[in-house]
């Protein structure tokens, strides 16, 4: 006994878009991994003050002002700020800049 299959036009149809949905939603997930595990933002550090604790930074080819003990978002799980150290009698000295990646450092950036 040998079973004939006869695929309709509208089954035909459903084959094509769930073939071409698989691969497309494949591609989302190759891109996804890309960018939570291997990708990393360009910094470009052009100046800082750390006793004023400013800094100028080109992010991602884009300008971008860093201020104080603020912790910036600058791509989707990646951040910046200044890192700093506490002296003796309690105050903060910011003697870094910090990449953050999920809010913990990645990389530093720069040394005072």
């Amino acid at each position: 006994m040998s079973y004939k299959f006869d695929l309709s036009r509208g089954e035909e149809i459903l084959l094509k878009v769930a073939a071409i949905s698989t691969a497309v939603l494949g591609l989302v997930g190759v891109y996804t991994f890309y960018r939570n595990n291997i990708w990393e933002p360009k910094v470009d550090i052009l100046n800082v003050n750390y006793v004023e604790g400013v800094a100028s930074l080109v992010v991602n080819g884009k300008p971008f002002l860093l201020k104080g003990d603020s912790t910036y978002l600058i791509s989707a799980e990646w951040g910046i700020k200044f890192g700093f150290t506490f002296t003796k009698d309690g105050k903060r000295i910011y003697d870094r800049i910090e990449l953050l990646k999920r809010g913990m450092v990645k990389k530093i950036l720069s040394h005072a």
